[in-house]
């Protein structure tokens, strides 16, 4: 959001009205259980995310606005990614719990990876279904989601962000140098498709015969690896600057409270904790080492964030 004083209107390429009126919002939440007795904490943590998403509404010439939105749970149950997909039932939980809310499906993905796959059918689900904006976030990052936030997010689309995301703490400056993440994104869906979408380059392997591992290194653990894979933003990130200019737009959490994302319990899931490890200590290596793939660097993604947003997280 624009510093006090900014003349936004100005700038504004749409105005709120036009966005309430004329745009329709979709979320997508990706959702999987190991184990049937992880299905009570993702039907928890989902609850959180969607309650407070379907809260959401924009002031518009004084008057307040709801604004519907689809919710679509993605399942992840790919059975190429034996014992780290879902179990199998997950889907039917899902469904059973969330049957009372109008706008909101569940879809078991049985044909894709967690992180490219999986996201590309549900933005193309999203598109069908006359999305114009998708916001993409993680269940473990419910607290960041309230009204001032997504105030900020609409506004920087209406100032013509191709794509713009919160920088959740344990991301900030990852985030506000254009790297932005799925942990919760918004993203102008024609645009990112017309880009090639989220890269197959990114995604996660089947099995390690195919996988390349990069090593990092976490104050907790030591030595970590993970695969390279992930970090799906960074390359179709990358081409909507190529394509259009800085169009990233970096948003500082905004509201009052304890914002954070909520790791996995060490103790309760130890192996879930050290993948989330193992997946921070690497974060970088790999937004590195996928950019270099189609011929960039980190510089490139922090010259993409639009103007009027340098100048907000400089004063910040």
């Amino acid at each position: 959001m624009p510093p006090a004083g900014f003349p936004m209107e100005s700038l504004m390429t749409m105005s709120l009205k036009q966005f309430v009126s004329e745009k329709k919002l979709g979320l997508i939440l990706r959702a999987f259980a190991r184990k049937p007795e992880q299905v009570s904490d993702q039907v928890a943590m989902l609850e959180g995310v969607i309650d407070r998403a379907l809260r959401n509404y924009v002031v518009s010439n004084g008057r307040r606005q709801h604004i519907p939105i689809l919710v679509d749970i993605m399942v992840w149950a790919d059975d190429r990614f034996s014992g780290q997909a879902d179990y199998g039932s997950t889907a039917s939980a899902l469904r059973k719990e969330f049957c009372h809310i109008q706008n909101l499906r569940v879809t078991e993905v049985k044909h894709g990876d967690l992180f490219c796959g999986l996201l590309n059918y549900g933005v193309a689900r999203q598109i069908r279904s006359g999305c114009d904006y998708t916001v993409i976030a993680s269940k473990e990052a419910a607290s960041y989601w309230n009204q001032e936030t997504f105030d900020a997010m609409v506004e920087a689309c209406c100032l013509g962000a191709r794509a713009t995301g919160v920088a959740t703490n344990e991301l900030a400056q990852s985030v506000l140098e254009g790297r932005l993440a799925n942990t919760f994104c918004m993203w102008k869906n024609i645009d990112l498709v017309s880009v090639g979408g989220f890269d197959l380059r990114a995604a996660k392997p089947a099995d390690d015969r195919s996988a390349f591992y990069m090593r990092g290194w976490d104050e907790r653990q030591g030595d970590v690896y993970y695969q390279l894979a992930g970090v799906e933003e960074i390359i179709p990130l990358a081409r909507l600057v190529e394509t259009f200019g800085p169009c990233i737009a970096p948003i500082v959490p905004r509201g009052a409270g304890v914002q954070r994302y909520k790791v996995p319990d060490p103790v309760r899931d130890p192996e879930l904790w050290r993948r989330h490890v193992a997946k921070m200590g690497t974060k970088y290596e790999r937004q590195v080492a996928l950019l270099s793939q189609i011929g960039k660097d980190l510089s490139f993604l922090k010259g993409g964030v639009m103007p009027t947003y340098r100048r907000i997280e400089t004063a910040a």
